[in-house]
């Protein structure tokens, strides 16, 4: 790609970079941005330790590239060099697969997946294998203008971001900051255009930025307007609030979660460990230390309330039902649901229509 030609290597803290970085306590750094907004591009081939991560940054005003090495980059993730931003930080995930350590704790972001980080969060990124990821990095007046705008928006349909997880979470930082959270994004599984999407828009973010003419501001004001629309979509993307407060397991049974609601039940160990990048035997141990029941009898809680919802809102017969939620044997499908819920299916729907008529 043209940005990964050059062989010039420039310091963090170059003129020509937008964000300048300073020490703190345990060998952590503290980044703080210099422009309303910036974007970090990091491509690398993986091949061994002695490749180099390409890096390009990009602001109104600033530009730089340079290079590091994966092996230096390792040294550092190892050594839990985190970090800290004074302004909003969001990491998408191109392709391959990205580890995040978060405070103490190390997840794995696939292709589409994205992180959006506080201003209170330590964390650090670190990189195996091919990928491409992208970094916005958002200062506090300028996500807050963004959304400032939703008040004098011509459509009304604009003002429903402010109804999104995303919105509240900055908005929360903004007013009442220092706790320690950040949204976790996962692509739809039942919506194939969801990475894609992500690739169309930093294509266009980079274009603009790469070459700025007569309204270029409004142009990447836009997109990333369309950026949070779309990560605020649940068509498109599963979003879950983590605060550290919590158990650190708690974003991976959310993921879980999402993924099984999504299937209505109907998703196998091997597709979860897929698509999460955890063993299976993981994702079951992480199912019961929440729940305490296996990954079937947790998936068979959102299968038969799908099945309860199809008995009051549909007109399906029960046997076309039991067959649009994978079950071949018809009796099993029954005592499964009267388990759940105490009756057959057909007394729930006739108690829950007659209740409604």
């Amino acid at each position: 790609m043209f940005y990964e030609h050059t062989h010039m290597v420039a310091p963090a803290n170059s003129s020509n970079n937008s964000i300048h970085i300073e020490m703190t306590e345990n060998n952590s750094s503290l980044y703080q941005i210099k422009a309303p907004f910036q974007i970090t591009f990091i491509s690398y081939n993986g091949s061994s330790n002695k490749d180099f991560l390409n890096i390009t940054t990009l602001s109104g005003q600033h530009s730089c590239h340079y290079q590091q090495m994966l092996s230096d980059h390792h040294k550092q993730y190892n050594a839990k060099n985190l970090h800290i931003h004074d302004y909003f930080e969001l990491l998408i995930v191109l392709e391959g697969t990205v580890s995040q350590m978060i405070e103490d704790k190390e997840y794995f972001y696939t292709p589409g997946s994205c992180c959006l980080i506080n201003r209170s969060l330590y964390h650090l990124e670190d990189y195996s294998g091919s990928a491409r990821v992208l970094f916005v990095g958002f200062s506090v007046d300028f996500i807050k203008e963004l959304f400032d705008h939703c008040s004098v928006a011509d459509f009304p349909q604009e003002k429903e971001i402010l109804d999104s997880d995303f919105y509240h979470f900055i908005m929360d930082d903004i007013k009442n900051p220092g706790s320690k959270a950040y949204l976790d994004f996962i692509p739809s599984l039942g919506n194939q255009t969801s990475v894609q999407m992500l690739h169309n828009i930093n294509t266009s973010i980079m274009e603009v930025m790469l070459h700025p003419t007569f309204g270029a501001t409004h142009q990447i004001k836009g997109l990333f307007s369309l950026l949070i629309a779309s990560l605020s979509n649940p068509e498109y993307f599963h979003c879950s609030k983590i605060l550290l407060e919590e158990n650190s397991d708690i974003l991976i049974f959310a993921r879980i979660s999402h993924l099984i609601e999504e299937k209505n039940g109907r998703i196998t160990r091997s597709e979860l460990a897929r698509q999460l990048n955890y063993s299976g035997d993981y994702i079951n141990r992480i199912i019961n230390k929440f729940t305490g029941l296996c990954l079937f009898d947790y998936s068979m809680n959102f299968c038969m309330k799908k099945a309860a919802d199809e008995l009051i809102h549909s007109d399906r017969t029960i046997g076309e039902i039991a067959t649009k939620l994978q079950f071949s044997n018809r009796t099993h499908f029954y005592k499964l649901f009267k388990k759940r819920y105490g009756v057959t299916p057909k007394e729930y729907r006739f108690k829950n229509k007659e209740a409604g008529s």
